[in-house]
């Protein structure tokens, strides 16, 4: 007799442990999710501050390289250097040098 209830004990503690791993899984796989949503909203919040830069540096004339990268840099300035939201470093220097290696007449074309 106290063998069937050790093995219907062992089974049950077989089934908690394999629900405990697949609880585990399934919490790696949402902190994982809202890392990769924090890491998207912060590439679209510097997105954001690149286009602002971008208009904000339109003259009467025409582009103002200086104006541009000023407003890079405030913007750059105000972001952490830790976390998901560091992200936007990286997405405003490359979408930055992207803006002033572009010739003139081809802006159109980013």
């Amino acid at each position: 007799m106290t063998t069937r209830a050790h093995d219907i004990d062992t089974k049950f503690i077989r089934q908690i442990q394999q629900q405990q791993i697949e609880l585990t899984l399934l919490r790696a796989e949402r902190d994982m999710a809202l890392h990769d949503r924090a890491l998207a909203q912060a590439r679209c919040e510097a997105m954001s501050k690149l286009v602002d830069a971008l208009l904000a540096s339109f003259r009467p004339y025409g582009f103002s390289r200086k104006r541009f990268q000023s407003a890079v840099r405030r913007s750059a300035q105000t972001v952490p250097d830790h976390g998901a939201d560091s992200a936007q470093h990286s997405v405003l220097h490359d979408g930055s040098e992207r803006i002033l290696r572009a010739r003139p007449g081809h802006l159109a074309n980013l």
